[in-house]
Parts: C-alpha cells; structure tokens; sequence
C-alpha cells in the first residue's frame, strides 16, 4: 500500500508538469456563455470517504443549473456508494489497481474521452489526478477553483475558504443557485428499517424496552495522526458507564488492532455495546438513528453532517478544523480531557449551548477548552 501510494505521486507529479507544459491555458468563460451544455462530468476520484461526501451537493447544485442535461460522476470504486441517490446518471470509476497498472487509467481517459463531454467539473482545486482528468478528457469547457496566477479552468471560482464546506459553496457560486454548505446523503426506507433491525440488536442488552432505542456513537478511528489513542476510548467508555448513558462504539476498517482490548472493556458493560464493521450505506443508516455523534476528524463525521446528525468532534491537528460540521447542535473540542467530552455529551442532550470563549489553537499546548467555534484555522486553499 505504502509503495503504490508512493508511485501514484510520482506518476501525478510527472503528468501535471507535462500537462502544464503542453496544454494551453484555457480561455476564460461564465456560466452564461455556455452553449449546448448537454453532458457534464463532476470528477473527484479520491479514496477518503469524507472528501466523497464533501462534495456531493455540487451534484445537486448543477443538476438544478442544468435540469435537461446528462450528469456523469468520476468517482472511486470505494466511495461511490455515498453518492447513490443522488441525481447522478451515471458513475465513472477508479480502483487502486489501476495505480499499479497504468494502462488501465488510460484506458478510463479513453472512454471519457469517448462520451465528448460539454463540461468538466474539477471539483477539489488540490486534486492533482482531478486536474490531470479535466484537461485531457477533451470536454468543450472546464470548471474548477483559481489556483495562483496562472488559469487552470475556463470558468475559475474565486475566493478562499477557511472550511472545506465553503469551498463548495464557492466553487458552484458561478452557477447562480443554492448550494447547501453540508455534505448530502439520502437513505432508502429499506436501508432505514435494516438499520432500526440492527439497533434494536445493539441496544436490547441494556434496555427493557424494545422501542427504547435512543443511543449515543462513538467512533473509535480517524487517519493517521487525527487518530486518539485507546486508552483515551478506554476511559471514556468507562466515563459513559459511570454516567449510565446508553452507547455504541463503532470501529472504522483500520482499527483492527483495537478490536479485542475495546471488545473486552465492554464484556461486563451495562450500558454499551460494540458494533462491528459494516457496509458503508448500512453504517450511515445506524449512525443516521443516533441522538449525537462523539468522533475524531474522520469519514464518519461527515456521514454524521451528511445525515443531520450532531457531532461532537474531537480536534487534535489544526488543520481539521478546516472540516469539522459548525451547525448550532455541534460541538468542538479542542484536545479535551474525559470530563470535557462527559460535559459536551449531557449539555447537547439538554439542548444547551458551549459558551466558553474560543482560545486559539497556539495559546497553549495542552488546552482543554469546550468550543463551539473553532479557533482560526488558515485558508483552505481548496486543499480537501
């Protein structure tokens, strides 16, 4: 995994340098202008769950700027379950493999290149294999986020963006209508009622009373050095059995390790339950039926934004607080201790509001502050 993530830098870096080198600046454009926009391309082919969610109401948007046209979606064979249900006609996908086998993605530019798009939709202005797509697919004009002082796109969305969500906004501004600033996820009712079957499962161990299904999730994952250490969700779990509220602790696909130490914890649990590893879309429908959400800067924590859910977000790096939900029901927290995240959890259950004062991130190094606003975090630069 290590070695094929290694290569595909290489390779992206090699062909951006060469697509710069060869290709023409594209000639600047506005939504108005446009002609016979028929069939649309939206790319974002990446691997992380939270980028996929992050950018489905760019898909809404468009298809309410353009009701007639055909809307295709590059995606990963990983995320593109996130997006069914959305006005999508049709999905485009990336698999890992074809990093090590290039003739596969050669193979993928030809077939895009084959459907002769009117519009490409560069959707993360960080993306280099996003980039590399939009200029060589061959569509009659291209649209993404200004990047420096060199034009990238035909139709360049301006300004920056603290947040992830608002880079959204920005980016389908030019097209004049509504863009919601939170990811998007829409569940069938057969997905909703294998959900309550699976609830009703987790929680019947500690409760009496079968339609009794109100629980609290907590996510024990997150990427890299987002990640909180288990003796961290060991003390909480035990701070949730001291406070007898109702929890389920969900483990993400990379967290294997911390199965059997946390599965123990919870044998002599009267008020928890551990949840295994399911399908995404199931996951989302379980998570979609919690009061609250407790979880570091994560995939799920956009499923958890997706579903209108609230989220109390764990934030140990600054730079998550680029995505962290802001709605009035969630709650920042800034490297908190125990209690702190105890305190979140009853006063969002009381329907209370943080009012501590925001602290900035560098005041201190080890603060342990409830927030509801985040402290400044520095421009996006349409990096998601």
């Amino acid at each position: 995994k290590i070695m094929a993530r290694f290569l595909e830098k290489r390779m992206k870096r090699f062909l951006l340098g060469g697509i710069r080198y060869i290709v023409k600046a594209p000639a600047p454009e506005t939504i108005n202008n446009l002609v016979g926009i028929e069939k649309i391309l939206i790319i974002r082919p990446n691997f992380r769950l939270g980028n996929a969610l992050i950018s489905t109401p760019v898909i809404d948007a468009f298809r309410e700027r353009f009701p007639s046209a055909r809307i295709d979606y590059l995606a990963t064979d990983k995320t593109w379950p996130l997006l069914q249900q959305r006005p999508v006609d049709h999905f485009h996908l990336l698999s890992r493999t074809a990093i090590l086998r290039p003739w596969q993605c050669l193979t993928l530019l030809r077939r895009l290149r084959a459907q002769r798009y009117d519009l490409a939709v560069q959707v993360s202005g960080g993306s280099t294999s996003g980039f590399i797509v939009t200029r060589l697919i061959g569509a009659r004009y291209s649209m993404g986020s200004g990047k420096g002082h060199q034009r990238w796109y035909n139709i360049e969305a301006e300004g920056k963006s603290s947040h992830a969500y608002d880079a959204i906004v920005n980016l389908t501004r030019p097209l004049g209508v509504a863009c919601r600033n939170r990811p998007l996820l829409q569940l069938t009712e057969q997905e909703r009622n294998q959900a309550m079957t699976k609830i009703q499962q987790l929680v019947s161990l500690h409760s009496d009373h079968p339609s009794d299904t109100d629980f609290i999730a907590i996510f024990v994952g997150g990427h890299q050095n987002k990640r909180w250490p288990l003796a961290f969700w060991l003390m909480l779990i035990d701070a949730m059995e001291a406070c007898k509220i109702r929890y389920v602790v969900f483990l993400g696909p990379e967290e294997f390790r911390l199965l059997a130490p946390i599965e123990q914890r919870l044998m002599s649990s009267l008020y928890g339950s551990l949840c295994p590893p399911l399908p995404i879309r199931h996951f989302a429908a379980v998570l979609g039926r919690a009061r609250l959400l407790v979880t570091p800067d994560s995939g799920p924590m956009h499923l958890a934004a997706a579903l209108d859910v609230a989220t109390i977000s764990l934030v140990r790096q600054k730079k998550s607080l680029a995505f962290v939900p802001r709605e009035a029901y969630d709650t920042i927290l800034w490297r908190p201790e125990i209690s702190t995240v105890i305190d979140a959890i009853h006063a969002n259950l009381d329907g209370q509001n943080a009012t501590a004062p925001v602290q900035s991130a560098s005041a201190t190094n080890q603060p342990t502050q409830w927030v509801r606003t985040p402290p400044s975090a520095a421009p996006l630069h349409s990096s998601y």
